[in-house]
């Protein structure tokens, strides 16, 4: 039986290696990837979120989730994955977009159809 997991994510170079190994991971069922702000805006990173899915062929759907902390005020950090939260990868066109179910809503439903 698998494991199954929302990843809860900013998508920096870090959280991109957590995409692919739970992607790939035989044991997880991913049910959807939740993005946040975090070293980085909240475009920004659901952009690099949707670009690792694209790059990865990932059939698992994405939802855009909170654009602040909250609990403090952010900390845009381009100093960690660079400017765009991603640096050095060259990516194709995305075509891919994230869902227009927001993602604390989405964890809220998922959470409550499993009770």
């Amino acid at each position: 039986m698998k494991n199954k997991i929302i990843l809860d994510c900013d998508p920096g170079h870090d959280d991109a290696v957590a995409m692919l190994m739970a992607n790939a991971h035989p044991g997880i069922e991913l049910l959807g990837i939740t993005i946040v702000a975090g070293n980085q805006t909240l475009n920004n990173t659901v952009r690099n979120g949707l670009n690792v899915a694209q790059l990865l062929d990932m059939d698992t759907e994405i939802y855009a989730g909170m654009s602040e902390p909250l609990v403090r005020e952010q900390l845009v950090a381009g100093n960690v994955h660079g400017e765009t939260g991603i640096d050095g990868p060259v990516f194709d066109e995305l075509k891919r977009k994230a869902q227009d179910k927001n993602g604390v809503q989405f964890i809220i439903d998922t959470l409550m159809e499993s009770v």
